[in-house]
């Protein structure tokens, strides 16, 4: 996956999805359009066996700041620091498959994530209950 290591940035305006997965994931109107278009750059590095990721969105707030092992799950907050996630990620066929897992005051969630480099772009696709939010990101 090193056509994916460096730093990628959302390009909001070619994501698709956005309301049918807000809404499968049990998110409000409110959080649904503050959502919509929130810009994050994505920064992935690799040290062998270990790989590095940040997401920082535009306003500088740092959702995700770990290191992770394929196959090994690692825990995070939300970005509103309201929720507990697990990821799980595999790498298959150079894709980064990703087993998420929301715990949100006992309410437990499930939803798989897809992402890989097609082009000039990663993209990111989420999927809960059929709904898919499709995002891409540009090099940086």
């Amino acid at each position: 996956m090193a056509n994916m290591v460096g730093d990628w940035i959302l390009v909001p305006e070619l994501t698709t999805g956005h309301d049918e997965f807000s809404k499968a994931m049990g998110m409000s109107d409110a959080e649904r359009e503050a959502t919509r278009n929130l810009v994050y750059t994505f920064h992935l590095s690799r040290d062998g066996d270990e790989w590095y990721m940040k997401v920082v969105t535009e306003t500088g707030v740092v959702f995700v700041d770990t290191k992770f092992r394929m196959d090994v799950p690692f825990t995070y907050s939300d970005l509103d620091k309201t929720a507990t996630l697990t990821s799980l990620i595999s790498l298959r066929n150079d894709h980064f498959i990703e087993k998420m897992t929301q715990d949100k005051n006992g309410v437990v969630m499930h939803w798989d994530v897809d992402t890989y480099r097609d082009g000039d772009f990663v993209i990111t696709a989420q999927t809960k209950d059929g709904a898919t939010e499709t995002q891409r990101l540009r090099k940086r």
